[in-house]
This record gives C-alpha cells, structure tokens and sequence, in this order.
C-alpha cells in the first residue's frame, strides 16, 4: 500500500508541478527536478506515516522503477535520434557537437579536479556537464519556432552527437574504474567493443529489423512490445559485452523507429496512425517512469552539502555555461559559417541539460565510491539552472534574428 501511495504521491507532485512550469513557458524537466528536491526522504518518510520503513519501501521497489525510466529515458533519446540525419549534414553537426561536448568536459574537469584532486570525479563531473537534452531543447527550439530551421537542425544534430561521444567517454571511464587501471591497450580494446557494438546494432537496425519488423508492426500491440523486447535485448547484450545498459537502451532506440520499416507498415493501424510508437515511448519515458528516476536522482540532493561549497557549484555552473557557449558556439561559426548571433544563439540552446545529466550523475555515484551525494547535488543544481537559462535568454536573442533558413 505504501508503494502505490507513494508513486501517487510523486506523480501527483510532478504533474502539478510540470503544469505550472509549462504555464510558465519553462521546460518541464525543471517542474520534476524541484519535485525532487522539495519532497526529499523526509517527506516520503511521512506520506507512508511509517518513518524509516516507508523509506524502504523507496530504496527497494522504487529503485527498480528509477532504473527502467533510466532504460525509456535512454531508448526514447535513440528514439528521438535518426542517425540518416547524422550522415546527411555531418559537417554542420560534427564542429557543434565535439566542441560543444569537449570544452566543458575540460572546464568542468579543471573546477572539479581544483576541489577533489580527484581524476576519477573530476571526469565524470566534467563529462556530466558537457551533456545536452535532446527533448529539453526539442521542446524550448520548438515553443520559440526555430525546431524547424536549419539552425534548429544544426542543434539538434550537435546533441546527438553530444551525446554519442559523452556515451562512448562513459563506457572508456566505466570499463577503467572497474579495472582499477588504464591503461593504452585496454583504452583500444573498449573503443573497439564500443564501434563493434555500435555497428553491428546498426546493421541489425537497417538490414535485419526492417525484414522482420513488418509483421509485428500489423498488431498495436505486438509493435509495440517488439520494439520493448528488441530495447530490452540490445541492452542486455550490450551489459554481458561489459557496456552499461544505457548505451544498449540508447542505441536500440536508433534503429526500433517507423522511419526505417516501410511507410506501409508503420503501425499504421494505431488510432491517430503514425508517431504512435513514438508517442507511447514518450508516455512511459516522460509521463511515468522517467520522472519517477528524475525524481529518485533530485531528491538525494543535500542542501547542507552544497551551502558548504559555494565555489565549487558557482564554478561547475560557469564551466557548464561558457564552456557550451564557446565550444558550440564556435562549431557553429568555424563549420556553417553562421552570423555571431546565430552562432550565441547555439552555444545558448545547447545549455539546455536534463536526461543525460541526471543519468550520467546517478552513474557516477553508482559506480564510483569517491562520488558523492555532494557531488550528485552540484550537478542537479547545474543543471536545474542552465536549463532554466536557455529559454529565458533566447526569448531575448531570437527576435533578433532574421531570415532563417526552414527546413
């Protein structure tokens, strides 16, 4: 009983508070972050009315829920990503992306590393921060009416490279924690694993799953828990390959799309014909089990923590901000050539954080006993601040521009 009161609670609480940030034109991950952080321990502890022992009920079977809406959070970001578009306009996402992830992973490595002198930390705290949310900037380029330009394109192909390479760093970083070395040999090893795995999803992705898809795609229902079965299986051969299930989730959802079956059978017989996989994947990834992990993550925050290093989150937020705005900014300028306000407006968007953020700090803490709660707390606030920066600073710079080129 706890439990199902429990999730009502935090539901509740998220939709209430998703609804208000909405009304307020603010991405709605940021209604789920604050949820986090208010209701805390202490105030689930009280909603059971059982002290430590509703708590409990948390840690265990909340925690598995937190993971899967990891997993739809994951698939759905690979479900959000169509790889054809990568191949088409490499050149304008390559110098967005790789700058845009690199120079605030260096930043926020040097502010981190002059806290802790710790190079684990240091590069987990520096890679979560060089992250960038798909559906959070989606989202604000859509409400500002730029989704649908070239420059629009160009951030949102920059962030799915973002997120490939900080995928690819995690792996390297995983794989040599849990060595307790590094080492030239194994650094070639995981890069190996990580492009074997890449590829050989991919071709399964557009020459086997087109083939066999088709006759799942018939049934609303059989479409739907194929595409869930085929997630489940690529995440779980890529954890026995030693990757995380994140990068398994996050690749299935690359390949599991209408786009690459045939127009005829894309779940056509779905009510409200196509998107629909696309839109029950977001049900489960934005509407239940992800804000549930989101949640999970926010509320570990501690308060005391963070007022006891000031600097440190003033630094890491800095890092976070200029290192997006000069990195991408500057891929923006040296690979389309767009105007200086074109090019601030990317380095500004692509400061929009969320998913990959929370996901990659709920790893770190996970996976590495120097990382703690302090540090997760730094990073919730980072990016509850810069996602928040993004649509309140471009509803004053995209006036501005003119003239852009729709796609």
């Amino acid at each position: 009983m706890e439990l199902i009161f429990t999730i009502l609670f935090i539901l509740s609480s998220v939709w209430l508070a998703k609804l208000i940030f909405e009304r307020l034109s603010m991405p709605p991950i940021l209604g789920e972050l604050l949820v986090g952080m208010i209701i805390g321990p202490p105030v689930l502890g009280l909603l059971g009315g059982l002290g430590s022992d509703a708590l409990f009920v948390w840690s265990n079977s909340m925690d598995l829920l937190a993971d899967l809406g990891m997993f739809f959070m994951m698939f759905y970001a690979g479900l959000s990503t169509d790889p054809k578009e990568l191949s088409k306009k490499v050149k304008s996402f390559v110098g967005i992306g790789i700058l845009g992830t690199f120079t605030p992973l260096f930043l926020g490595f040097l502010v981190t590393w002059a806290f802790t002198h710790n190079f684990w930390v240091s590069l987990l705290v520096g890679l979560a921060i060089s992250g960038t949310s798909l559906a959070t900037k989606s989202r604000i380029l859509d409400d500002l009416g730029i989704l649908r330009t070239k420059l629009g394109h160009s951030m949102m192909g920059g962030g799915m490279v973002d997120n490939i390479i900080s995928f690819i760093i995690l792996t390297l970083a995983l794989n040599a924690i849990a060595e307790e070395s590094i080492s030239l040999i194994s650094i070639l090893i995981t890069i190996s694993l990580v492009a074997g795995f890449f590829g050989g999803v991919l071709f399964v992705g557009y020459y086997i799953y087109p083939i066999v898809g088709p006759s799942f795609a018939k049934s609303r229902e059989r479409g739907f828990v194929f595409a869930f079965i085929m997630g489940l299986l690529i995440a779980g051969v890529g954890q026995l390959a030693g990757l995380h299930f994140v990068i398994g989730a996050y690749l299935a959802g690359l390949f599991v799309r209408e786009e690459i079956m045939p127009r005829k059978y894309q779940f056509n017989n779905f009510s409200g014909g196509l998107g629909n996989l696309d839109s029950r994947f977001r049900t489960l990834s934005h509407g239940f089990l992800g804000p549930i992990f989101i949640v999970s993550v926010a509320y570990k925050v501690d308060f005391g923590a963070v007022g006891g290093a000031p600097l440190f989150l003033l630094g890491l937020i800095g890092a976070a901000i200029v290192g997006k705005l000069v990195g991408a900014g500057l891929g923006a300028y040296i690979s389309e050539a767009n105007s200086w306000k074109e090019s601030l407006t990317v380095g500004i968007a692509m400061n929009g954080r969320g998913t990959v953020e929370l996901i990659l700090a709920a790893l770190a803490l996970e996976k590495l006993e120097a990382f703690n709660e302090t540090h997760l707390s730094l990073l919730v606030l980072t990016a509850f601040v810069t996602t928040l920066m993004v649509p309140v600073v471009l509803r004053y710079i995209v006036p501005e521009l003119s003239d852009l080129e729709r796609v």
